[in-house]
């Protein structure tokens, strides 16, 4: 029996193949629409590009570069870094740089317009997978990938399986997106979607924002998948007609023949959702956070490329107007991006986060990475709205990093220890 329907995965890349076609399983070779890349392209990309004697770039005006995990820099090396990046947009004339006064990548080219439904795009990062959000095929490479399509705007892929998950009902009050992905990557544990595709369907993701949207997809590679990838929305359609006004584009849908590895089905109707936090070591070790109130915490932070976005400043600002940070407990907040930033102040958020003892950083990848601006020592614990609470994550690898939404960081910064956010609505 021949197999017709498609996966968003298989529709995705086969529409940047030669062929125009690509099935689960298969190596296909699939021309990029933007290849973004941050400091790891000074650190090791451009020594591969030198051993492959590669000159010029394939595309100057469909690379990304970002200075963004140590900005500014925070020691000669990552100054070092920055240099050469600098060096090599200038040298080869690429379009599109964000030095160090720009933000995250994942937050500052979606912000650019340059990512649109139907595109493939790949960055040298994991988490990459982000703009799934807005119905394209995304993911991240290590530095000789990244370097093969900087020579050659083209690489191979793998397609991936797929896992269909649909749910329906609406986050309740204080519960956010970063719950519900808590929540499904610890059902499919670090490794259940191993290079596979998560395909989000249902009511809830079509009335999500799209900073909602980019946690949920941010995500799905702490569960191992290739990409996590959605449909168009409404917040989607709008914020290209403001980002992108002149892309030409048309949503991409999976078949309803599609073939599915697995479909899960959440009803949060039936089962509702409440605030979910990740025990150290791992993502996947998400508990409802009754089983884990009243654990001290030392510092609390808002930030990344998973929740740093103006949604999460504001239910962050709501639960801190006029209150005031623990003092057994410091607080950092880090706007995903300039923009972001700009947008908050306006809103007068920052004005609220200094007024209650938080301490806003500029936008950058720094505290999630342990770089700067925020650094764990030893026996220390943090809970934090980024996306990993690895061993050492943060920093000292005795330290201890619990993962949970804005809100929850937020009403636990107030206690000095882990806190339901919704006692504070």
């Amino acid at each position: 029996m021949i197999k017709l329907g498609k996966t968003l995965a298989e529709k995705l890349l086969g529409t940047h193949t030669e062929t125009g076609k690509a099935s689960a399983g298969e190596i296909v070779d699939a021309s990029v629409d933007l290849l973004m890349v941050h400091e790891v392209l000074g650190s090791r990309i451009l020594s591969v590009l030198e051993e492959m004697g590669v000159e010029k770039v394939w595309d100057p005006e469909r690379i990304l570069v970002v200075n963004d995990h140590w900005a500014p820099a925070s020691d000669t090396q990552s100054a070092e870094i920055h240099i050469r990046n600098r060096r090599f947009v200038r040298q080869q004339g690429i379009t599109h740089f964000c030095d160090v006064d720009c933000g995250i990548c994942h937050q500052v080219l979606p912000e650019m317009g340059l990512v649109k439904p139907g595109d493939l795009v790949i960055g040298s990062d994991s988490h990459s997978t982000t703009y799934g959000a807005f119905n394209a095929f995304s993911t991240g490479l290590a530095a000789t990938d990244s370097a093969i399509i900087l020579a050659t705007g083209k690489c191979w892929f793998r397609v991936p399986e797929s896992i269909r998950i649909e749910t329906t009902g609406r986050l309740p009050e204080m519960v956010m997106s970063k719950d519900l992905i808590l929540k499904i990557v610890s059902d499919l544990g670090s490794s259940g979607a191993n290079y596979r595709s998560i395909e989000f369907h249902g009511l809830t993701i079509d009335s999500m924002s799209v900073a909602s949207r980019m946690t949920m997809c941010n995500m799905t590679v702490e569960a191992g998948a290739k990409c996590g990838l959605m449909t168009v929305n409404d917040a989607v359609r709008d914020w290209v007609s403001i980002h992108a006004p002149s892309a030409q584009w048309t949503p991409t849908l999976p078949d309803t023949d599609a073939e599915y590895l697995e479909t899960i089905k959440i009803d949060l109707n039936s089962e509702p959702l409440g605030p979910i936090v990740a025990l150290p070591h791992s993502p996947a070790n998400g508990r409802p956070v009754s089983e884990v109130e009243g654990v001290r915490i030392d510092q609390a932070f808002i930030g990344s490329c998973t929740n740093g976005r103006l949604e999460d400043l504001e239910i962050a600002a709501r639960i801190l107007k006029g209150k005031r940070v623990n003092a057994g407990c410091r607080m950092v907040i880090t706007p995903a991006s300039r923009d972001t930033y700009l947008q908050a102040l306006r809103s007068g958020y920052v004005e609220t986060f200094v007024r209650a003892g938080a301490v806003v950083t500029n936008s950058t990848c720094g505290a999630c990475v342990g770089g700067h601006l925020g650094v764990l020592g030893p026996g220390e614990t943090c809970i934090s709205s980024t996306n990993r609470n690895f061993r050492g994550r943060m920093g000292h690898p005795d330290s201890k990093v619990y993962l949970a939404s804005p809100a929850t960081v937020a009403a636990s910064a107030i206690e000095g220890v882990i806190t339901d956010p919704r006692r504070a609505a």
